[in-house]
């Protein structure tokens, strides 16, 4: 009876390794990392498909500016210090902002939020701050926090004026990746590509 226990035991291991390696070999872009140990990705290698616009080139750092949470409390991007940051701007009026608002939602589900943190932060004039709340309590729920700017500083700070914009930064806050286009951020290829930055590829 020891001998099978164990047998049994030594079997759901190896299964569940089997299981945690298919993973990961999904997650990996073509020409990642693979089992003969060759170098993980580089973010580089995301740029295809979907994300063939990605643009790697800017050096920033997340924005210095204030937002508004939906209580209308002042909130600052240094409260995700150490953490990988997603920022989306978009706007209730953006179609395409709206359109992939869901796979945004779907990705911060894909991640613990102590490692990844997806910061949505919508613009408009103050008084269509509520009417912006409701759309995203629509959209996903309370699956993704609630950010607003009516000064539109932190567009500023983020150096980009287009909607959607969504720009990924690593733990130490710099920015690594943005795309300035919408894209299905649940897709297997953003995970992996947000898996990439928070295990330190460049």
């Amino acid at each position: 009876m020891k001998n099978r226990t164990m047998a049994t035991s030594h079997a759901t291991r190896l299964l569940a390794a089997a299981v945690l390696a298919l993973f990961a070999a999904a997650c990996q872009p073509e020409g990642g990392a693979n089992s003969t140990g060759s170098a993980p990705p580089t973010l580089e290698s995301f740029r295809k498909g979907q994300f063939a616009e990605l643009d790697l080139s800017q050096d920033l750092s997340l924005p210095a500016s204030s937002f508004l949470d939906e209580t209308g409390g002042a909130r600052n991007f240094s409260e995700f210090a150490g953490k990988v940051v997603v920022l989306n701007i978009w706007a209730e009026w953006c179609a395409p902002c709206v359109e992939e608002m869901p796979t945004l939602a779907a990705l911060q589900k894909a991640f613990p939020e102590d490692e990844v943190v997806v910061v949505p932060v919508a613009f408009g004039y103050e008084d269509a701050r509520q009417s912006a709340r409701d759309r995203l309590l629509k959209l996903v729920g309370e699956d993704l926090p609630f950010f607003y700017d009516s000064t539109y500083n932190v567009t500023y700070d983020a150096k980009t004026g287009a909607f959607p914009s969504t720009i990924i930064y690593d733990r130490e806050g710099r920015e690594v990746a943005r795309l300035i286009l919408p894209a299905d951020w649940s897709s297997p290829e953003a995970l992996a590509l947000v898996k990439a930055v928070a295990d330190g590829a460049v």
